[in-house]
């Protein structure tokens, strides 16, 4: 498969993973909820969609762009139809 079509595939599951949950990521991405919040930070940002929060686990805060990419990467690298 070529480049660009790796990249069409990754744009779509980063979309797919957009419109879950924080807490669906979440548990696709086998992560911890410690807590969740609406409280931006400077280097995560709250979006504003009430289905849409900040992770916090362990000593890491994630916001929904970010996990909806780590999801899209971890999809990638699992389908049998994409390869790095």
């Amino acid at each position: 498969m070529s480049h660009f079509h790796n990249e069409i595939l990754l744009e779509g599951l980063f979309e797919d993973g957009l419109e879950m949950s924080t807490q669906e990521l979440a548990k696709a991405l086998d992560l911890d909820i410690d807590a969740l919040g609406t409280r931006s930070f400077p280097d995560c940002q709250f979006d504003g969609d009430p289905n849409h929060k900040i992770l916090f686990t362990g000593y890491e805060i994630y916001g929904h762009e970010e996990l909806a990419e780590m999801y899209a990467n971890k999809q990638f690298e699992t389908r049998e139809t994409g390869y790095a």
